[in-house]
């Protein structure tokens, strides 16, 4: 199945971001699953399954906003 992935650059690894980005995703909610992948240490985190989100231009868009341009994508 598809999943949405969105990477964390290692200066965007703060908690304030990454905060913001699950208030974000639970705004969203819908069927896929995410996948965090910090750049830093190139591990991927699967979110539990409250964190599904539905995509949207406008969800992908503000996930930019605080991750950075091509920062998320679903495959």
């Amino acid at each position: 199945g598809q999943r949405v992935y969105m990477r964390i650059s290692p200066q965007r690894e703060q908690p304030a971001v990454l905060e913001s980005l699950k208030r974000l995703i639970a705004g969203h909610g819908g069927p896929l699953p995410v996948v965090l992948y910090y750049e830093r240490t190139q591990k991927s985190l699967g979110l539990s399954d409250q964190y599904k989100v539905k995509p949207s231009p406008e969800l992908f868009a503000r996930i930019e906003e605080l991750l950075g341009k091509e920062s998320v994508k679903v495959k």
